[in-house]
This record gives structure tokens, sequence and C-alpha cells, in this order.
């Protein structure tokens, strides 16, 4: 939850760009320079340094018909990566990311673009590619399936429509159907980051076995409609509601379930919590069951100790990072709570800053970037606990024992909420040698995600077949 996909492509590039027309902001069918060359698009783009780092456009429908692009950098293994807004004019498109602002010009075969970096221009010629560079893992699967996969257009809250893809299982007649929620940060329908695809593996496991997978690309992020800068943690359960609502609504299905990832049980909770009709079971992979700021601190206490502080300088960096939480949650005006922030880091001694910089801690969560975010805000604010109490559907909570990203006392927190609301139908296992992705793995460390081949370990999705399967 900490570090996300977007955190993992921020190189720094502060970009203004200029267009030689006035540009205005797109509409569904004012994006001639865009709908005309839908497609992936990889340039190099060489910084001041010499360094050149592989860049890509996407460019494609999104699920309410409308032309849209993600951005992606194949080096650091990220891909759809938002774009905010679109302008166009003429030939050529504006694409503001959100660390950069990006121009497109039509020429000829390709496309001949321009980043700002401070006073700096960055020229970039983007090409036509098949698919952009991905690093191959073993567990994505690969064709012929035996099963069969529709593309959904699902209707949600604030005319946001979200991108789908429903896996059927052949020769099974009215299957359980299980919905995949994502954890934090700007998530496709696959969950994809380091070359992995965990909810595209485990859609392909689960139909193999006879189970019906629905997994949709988060809130203004590939193919799903919306802004994904804005979201709120109440917009995230209101879009599983809508999802869960339609597998309800289709009439194929004996049992509809949700099964989470991280941050995603806890918007499986909210949602059996306030329609327990809705949701008939929950899987809980890595999932949240302390005060929002509680496991905050204990996620950054693991990053700090996989940084290598120990002792005094350990307890001063998470004295500053509950400082830094307690000023969010206090300030709902994000330009205040930004204003608040630089106070608090002006006001640390030279020590204490040092020892911020040394064991990067302010990155990620703890980042102005990330302060002014208003779902990291709710996130602090929650205590899902409450919702918890409120579930009656069987649930199955697995966490990982080297789970460093939500430390194994969260697993502890949600079998204690289930049972003080009276569920007796908990089955909770901590998984010795688990991290928080679900791979196999020896330290639990965030750096260790990308040197691992598995996608998910065996174990965990056994355990989720069996417990689904049960369901009837």
């Amino acid at each position: 939850m900490r570090h996300t996909m977007l955190s993992a492509v921020m190189f720094l590039l502060v970009v203004t760009c200029r267009v030689a027309a006035a540009p205005v902001e797109s509409k569904p069918d004012d994006v001639a320079a865009l709908r005309a060359h839908q497609g992936r698009w990889l340039g190099d783009l060489t910084l001041p340094n010499g360094h050149v780092i592989k860049s890509g456009v996407d460019i494609f429908t999104r699920a309410d018909g409308s032309v849209w692009a993600s951005y992606a950098s194949p080096d650091r293994g990220a891909y759809d990566i938002p774009v905010k807004r679109i302008r166009s004019s003429g030939d050529s498109a504006e694409l503001e990311l959100p660390f950069a602002l990006l121009t497109l010009a039509w020429s000829d075969d390709h496309f001949r673009g321009q980043w700002h970096q401070n006073e700096s221009v960055l020229p970039i010629d983007f090409r036509p590619v098949a698919e952009f560079p991905r690093r191959q893992r073993p567990q994505t699967p690969t064709p012929p399936f035996p099963y069969t996969e529709q593309t959904l257009a699902i209707a949600a809250n604030g005319n946001v429509t979200l991108g789908a893809t429903l896996t059927l299982p052949q020769h099974v007649r009215h299957p359980n159907v299980v919905v995949l929620v994502h954890g934090s940060g700007p998530q496709t329908r696959d969950e994809e980051g380091d070359g992995h695809r965990p909810f595209a593996v485990l859609a392909d496991r689960l139909a193999r076995q006879g189970i019906a997978v629905l997994r949709y690309d988060k809130r203004g992020v590939a193919r799903s409609t919306g802004d994904y800068a804005q979201h709120t943690q109440q917009d995230l359960a209101d879009d599983l509601s809508a999802v869960v609502a339609l597998m309800r609504a289709r009439k194929q299905f004996r049992r509809v379930g949700v099964i989470g990832h991280s941050e995603g049980p806890m918007l499986a909770a909210a949602v059996a919590a306030r329609q327990p009709d809705a949701v008939d079971f929950i899987v809980s992979l890595g999932g949240v069951g302390l005060p929002g700021i509680d496991m905050m601190l204990l996620q950054d206490r693991a990053y700090a100790v996989d940084q290598g502080a120990r002792g005094a300088d350990l307890e001063h960096l998470m004295r500053f990072a509950r400082q830094w939480y307690t000023t969010i949650v206090a300030q709902p005006e994000p330009g205040v709570r930004v204003a608040a922030l630089k106070e608090l880091g002006a006001q640390l001694s030279s020590e204490d800053r040092g020892l911020v910089e040394k064991y990067k801690m302010n990155v990620g969560t703890l980042s102005l970037e990330a302060a002014e975010d208003p779902a990291l805000r709710d996130l602090l604010a929650t205590d899902p606990r409450k919702d918890w109490r409120a579930v009656r559907c069987p649930v199955l909570a697995l966490n990982g024992a080297l789970d460093h990203q939500v430390p194994p006392q969260s697993l502890a927190g949600i079998v204690a909420a289930l049972r003080e609301g009276g569920n007796a139908t908990v089955v909770s296992e901590l998984l010795p040698s688990i991290n928080h992705e679900l791979q196999t793995a020896k330290t639990g460390a965030e750096d260790e995600y990308a040197t691992i081949d598995e996608t998910i370990a065996a174990a965990v999705v056994q355990r989720i077949v069996a417990f689904v399967a049960r369901q009837r």
C-alpha cells in the first residue's frame, strides 16, 4: 500500500509544454489527433545526463466509447499510468500526466513529442509497436484457454464507466462468481506491476476450477473513465457495489463473492456491511484490520527497518511519521494541509532531517505529493474494524508472515472484529514465507518483489479455490 506503481516512475521529470494553438480539454468527439492513431507508441527519452528511458503512449477506446491514453515506462515495469487530462488542437495533442505534460504532433507516420523539464526541452519520437516490452513471468496465462472472456462496460456513480473482463468457465451451469478488488494505486484489472499480472493469473486458475471471475480497471485507469487523482474511499466502495449489483442482476451465478487484495478487503467489508444481501462471501488477501494511522505506522516501521534503521534512529523516524499523518488528518483542505506539512518539515532538527533523507522516509505516503491525495486522508482516518464487525457472510482471511506492507498484526484485527460482531464463519491463516504480493519470499521487503518470478504462491491459490468451491 505504501508505494504504488506511480511512485515507481516519478523520475522527477517536472514538465511543462507549449503548443502552437490554444488547446481545449478533450471531449469524446474532439480527439482527432488521437482517434486516428490508436495503438501503442514507443520512444526513447534521452535525459540531460545522457540516460535513456523507454517511454510509451497507449491510445485506446475506453469503456464509454471515448478515446483516451495512458503512459508506460517499460524500463520500470509500469504500464497504464493514468492521463489526467487531454487537450487537442488539430493534429496535436497534449497529455497531462500526474508528473509530466507531454505534447504529441503527428508527422507522416509517427508522433513527434516534446517534454519540457525545467528550462530544458526534451524531444522524443514515438513509433508504433504491437506491444510494449514486458518482462515475462512463468505464471502469466497463455492461450489456448478452456474458458471464455467477455468485455463489459459497467455504469458507476458520477457518470463513471468501468472497463471490465468477465471470465466464464465452460460447461458449468450457474457457477459461483468472484469479483477481484485491487489494492491501492492506479491499478488495472490485472493489478499489473513488475511484470506480474496477479489478477490475470488468479482469474485463470479459478476459471479452470469452474469459478467465474469479474475483474475491472480502477476508475480513471486504463479503460475505465473518471478521475483517479480525485477518488475517495467511498468512490471505490461505490464502484465495487455497482460491479456486485451487475453480477447479481445477471442471475447466472449461484453465489457472488468478493476477493480483495491489500486495500481491496476494506472495500469488500464496506459493501458487505452496508448491503448484507449483496455479498455472499469474502476472501481477504493481505487485508487491513487496523485503524488507518496505526496501519501506516506499522508499514512505515517495517519499511524503515528494511532501509537499515534501528534503535533511536527508528524511533525518531516513527515520531516524524506519526506527526505527518496526524497533520494530514487534521487538515481537510489540501492547500492548508501541504502548508502545514512544509512547516512540520522546516521545524525538524538538522539531525532528524538527515535521518528522513538517509532512510528514504520522504517518499510514498510521506511525500507532499501523496499528502494532496484525498484517498490517503480517507485511508488514514478510516477504521475498517467497524465494517468488519458488521460483516455476516463467510470470510477467508489470509495474510503473509513476510508481509511488510500490511504487517501480520492486521490479520488479528480482522478476525477479532468479525468475531466481536458475531460472525462464526471465519477461516484465517498466517502463511509462512508469503509476502504482501502473495509470493513465496525470503525477506518480504518491497525491493524483493521484482526479483521473484512467481506471481502467486500455489498455497494461496489452493486455499482460495477450496474456500470458494465450498460456498453453496
